[in-house]
């Protein structure tokens, strides 16, 4: 998952942690970011070097596909396994944990034939659904008068490291070179882990804001769970299979990457709009508007035969995409509630999209014997979502007139 988002963590009251002076909090939010940009490289590994490993490990399209299997599976456990950690130990053990794994799968893949490489990927794919969502909620306890900005800040930071990716590639033009500077950039972001102040467990105060929970919220989570899968399968499928998919028309690998950055750099500027664009069209046509573009942009991406033209489709459909998640993050927040039981769910469901969809894309490739083809079903699962998301943006606010 493909992105930075959290799972909810349970609902337990906790005493208060380490309360940071606000020099102290800024400090470690600037370092959380640097680590996120770095955990925000681990997150996205698998799509800038999946050609090179397929090419060194000798695998089929549909081994391929399943190394995303291995990873997201691994990170949504991890995940739903944070929130338990957080309830009983501190932050500092669980983003430690979570990067020391991610550390161990990223060097383990240096010398990783296929067997190892595929416990490396859920390795480092189980320490990111640890670290990731700890991370989260570490940054939020520490700026509890600024969390929604900090939590911004945070994610925007691991876009960040999604674009740096493959630069690093092009950069090192070298696979197990690539892959010592990540592991090196892991490595030196664990040890402040081991000495930063941080909070010491998740604090949920008396904060009397409650979310607009329906009367029945469960008849809506078909819906939201199936949305949240397909916006990150579609997401993960694009990143995952944009270099392997555009290799042919690329002089190399490391050129081929190119599609990759494309998609992640329009993806975070889509996230970074959304604000201004809600000020202008409603939550339901912006999320309509995500949609349209997302198809059009893997469609273009099915057809594409040129190196410009793939990188407009990449283009295209990460800037559909890019809002689309966090529309319905939001939706689900409002209707359900952080803490219910159904939002875990419909999380757990975007995990799940993140793992199945990109795998069944090498699955259907070699199966018809033709690679791009999986890219009609993303598609056919966005044009499911048209309809569907009148239920799933939030009604119009009635104004009461004067």
């Amino acid at each position: 998952m493909s992105s930075a988002t959290t799972l909810p963590a349970p609902a337990k009251r906790q005493a208060p942690g380490i309360q940071l002076s606000p020099r102290n909090a800024a400090a470690f939010t600037l370092f959380a970011c640097a680590l996120f940009i770095v955990l925000g490289v681990v997150t996205t590994l698998l799509g800038p070097i999946l050609p090179l490993v397929a090419a060194r490990w000798s695998i089929s399209t549909a081994q391929q596909g399943s190394l995303f299997f291995w990873q997201f599976i691994a990170s949504t456990v991890g995940a739903l396994l944070s929130g338990m950690l957080l309830a009983r130990r501190s932050f500092r053990f669980t983003v430690a944990l979570g990067v020391t794994l991610c550390l161990g799968g990223v060097a383990a893949l240096i010398w990783a034939d296929w067997n190892l490489g595929r416990a490396a990927v859920a390795a480092y794919g189980f320490g990111l659904g640890l670290a990731l969502p700890a991370f989260n909620l570490a940054v939020a306890e520490t700026n509890q008068v600024r969390r929604a900005a900090a939590v911004s800040l945070l994610n925007f930071a691991w876009g960040l490291g999604a674009i740096s990716g493959p630069v690093l590639l092009r950069l090192t033009h070298d696979l197990t070179m690539f892959l010592a500077l990540v592991g090196a950039l892991v490595a030196l972001g664990l040890f402040p882990l081991l000495v930063w102040d941080l909070p010491d467990r998740a604090y949920r105060g008396t904060d009397k804001a409650k979310a607009a929970v329906l009367t029945h919220p469960w008849r809506l989570v078909p819906l939201f769970a199936f949305s949240m899968f397909v916006f990150c399968g579609v997401e993960n499928v694009v990143a995952g299979w944009a270099a392997t998919f555009a290799l042919p028309t690329f002089t190399d690998a490391f050129r081929a990457t190119n599609a990759n950055e494309a998609f992640w750099a329009f993806f975070l500027g889509s996230r970074a709009l959304v604000p201004l664009a809600l000020q202008r069209i409603s939550e339901t046509n912006l999320l309509r508007a995500s949609i349209l573009a997302s198809a059009a942009g893997v469609l273009a991406f099915y057809f594409a035969s040129h190196p410009a033209t793939i990188l407009l489709a990449c283009a295209v459909a990460g800037l559909g995409i890019g809002p689309g998640f966090p529309l319905v993050i939001s939706r689900v927040s409002q209707a359900l509630g952080p803490q219910h039981p159904a939002s875990t769910v419909c999380f757990a469901f975007a995990g799940i999209g993140a793992a199945t969809l990109p795998a069944l894309i090498g699955i259907l490739g070699e199966w018809f014997r033709q690679p791009r083809i999986g890219l009609l079903l993303p598609v056919v699962g966005l044009i499911v979502l048209l309809p569907i998301r009148v239920s799933v943006a939030p009604p119009p606010v009635a104004v009461n007139p004067k």
